[in-house]
């Protein structure tokens, strides 16, 4: 994993008004409403569908694209359940059409905008047909920075913060309220996701008074990974995983008597780490915290999603979902107030959006950033309970390291 230097924070710059609730129900009211209809197809993975070209001619299509299947599964299905809340509540007439994940370039070419991905590394293998396209995406959940190095990024908006930002806010929490300082990353070296936010980390981590972090890589020898690990003696270990790896890595690492805390990233909101009961003490950082907020937009999304969903609590990935759809319906209610839905008008509302107030922060763009400078949210589950740490805004971000093996 590759040093990377200090980018310059942000977050004091000022930014633009956020939009309102109130004026964002006025603009659909006004122009979506009244004279769009618009298509939703849904991509989820391996899923059959029905309904082609002919029986939707003319109808406006928004691509909602999450994986449900494989590893992203527990992040993906609760992204698209937020997306489809977003776009019941606004009243939008569509018809749902399920494809497998092969179905993602037929997306690209049929709609003018599309929400998803809670994956960079599933990003990048799909892009090219939305780049051959045209097409722009409201990326609900990935994270890398080094996406915007991809021909055509430029159609790309993202909800969520980077990579570099989860990874400093961690290192600068453990460091300051873990005391740690001798620190080993644990990385998935098949990931550039996991590559990412284990190279933020561990810069941000050297870059903090006396603190330390080693690296180790894992791929298929997980048990020879934690074994290294076990000889550095850590106080904590970062491990930078996919979903589907975390639980079974944290489970080696204790099985080899670690007994500090085990660090994560975005990948463990899910169930399977947050529910555990026997994975012990386990700090992650997610992009919202949805639980006893008290602020009345995010009880709101909360009230009916659990009322939509049979009781069923949402998770920050659902709220990325929610807002990614609502930033998408948004561009697209503009671009038909201005005359004409195309995939160049979407695309240019959806770079001169106004700053935007969703239920997981404020939306913005700045001349200096892609990704929102938003909070990150820092939760600890222990024995199968969990509950805010801290909202944290690091103070450093280091610079993505693009085009180097981290």
């Amino acid at each position: 994993m590759s040093h990377t230097n200090f980018a310059p924070d942000h977050a004091a710059q000022r930014r633009p008004v956020a939009l309102s609730m109130q004026r964002w129900d006025s603009l659909l009211s006004n122009s979506l409403r009244a004279s769009m209809t618009v298509g939703l197809l849904l991509v989820a993975g391996c899923q059959g569908g029905g309904g082609g070209a002919a029986d939707d001619a003319g109808v406006t299509k928004l691509a909602i694209i999450f994986d449900e299947t494989m590893g992203q599964a527990s992040l993906g299905s609760e992204a698209k359940r937020g997306a489809m809340l977003a776009v019941e509540e606004r009243g939008a007439d569509f018809r749902a059409v399920y494809v497998g994940d092969s179905g993602a370039a037929d997306a690209a070419r049929d709609a003018v905008i599309a929400v998803g991905f809670t994956d960079s590394d599933e990003l990048r293998l799909v892009f090219p047909a939305f780049a051959a396209a045209g097409t722009p995406i409201m990326i609900a959940g990935a994270t890398d920075p080094c996406l915007l190095t991809m021909p055509g990024s430029d159609l790309l908006g993202f909800v969520c913060f980077s990579d570099p930002m989860q990874g400093a806010a961690m290192a600068e929490f453990a460091h300051e309220r873990l005391a740690a300082r001798e620190t080993v990353v644990l990385f998935d070296a098949t990931s550039e996701f996991a590559s990412a936010v284990g190279a933020a980390f561990t810069t941000a981590m050297r870059g903090l008074p006396d603190g330390k972090a080693s690296v180790v890589a894992f791929s298929r020898d997980v048990e020879g990974a934690v074994a290294t690990v076990m000889q550095k003696s850590p106080s904590a270990v970062y491990l930078a995983a996919l979903p589907q790896d975390g639980p079974r890595v944290i489970q080696a690492l204790r099985a080899h008597g670690f007994k500090g805390a085990v660090l994560g990233p975005d990948s463990f909101d899910e169930p399977a780490i947050f529910a555990a009961k026997d994975l012990g003490l386990v700090y992650y950082s997610t992009h919202a915290w949805l639980a006893g907020k008290g602020e009345p937009a995010v009880d709101a999304f909360v009230g009916r999603y659990r009322k939509r969903y049979d009781g069923a609590e949402p998770t920050a990935f659902a709220a990325l979902g929610y807002d990614a759809t609502r930033v998408a319906i948004l561009a697209l209610a503009r671009a038909q107030s201005q005359g004409v839905i195309s995939r160049a008008t979407v695309a240019r509302a959806l770079g001169e959006r106004a700053a935007f107030d969703g239920v997981s922060g404020t939306i913005a763009l700045t001349n200096q950033e892609r990704f929102p400078r938003k909070s990150v949210w820092i939760i600890e589950a222990n024995a199968g309970k969990r509950q805010l740490a801290s909202r944290w805004e690091p103070v450093k971000v280091p610079e993505a390291g693009c085009g180097e093996r981290r």
